[in-house]
């Protein structure tokens, strides 16, 4: 699971909750650092703050989804 959010508290929160129950999770704090991640780590679920600076939510989604492997990702 990718979790990205500009709020690092609330990110590695969830990250850690997530891990704490089994998860392999992993958290990215800007957009851009998110597709960076997703491209590497290919996420079968992404945890998106849709209201993020510079790259929001909605393109990081559009971007996955334009991908090889990103139509999947829930």
């Amino acid at each position: 699971m990718l979790v990205a959010d500009d709020n690092i508290d609330g990110a590695e929160s969830l990250r850690l909750n997530l891990e704490i129950q089994g998860h392999d999770a992993r958290a990215a704090y800007d957009g851009a650092a998110a597709l960076a991640l997703a491209d590497e780590f290919r996420p079968e679920i992404m945890v998106l703050d849709l209201g993020m600076p510079k790259v929001d939510g909605y393109e990081v989604c559009r971007r996955v989804r334009g991908l090889p492997w990103g139509d999947g990702v829930t």
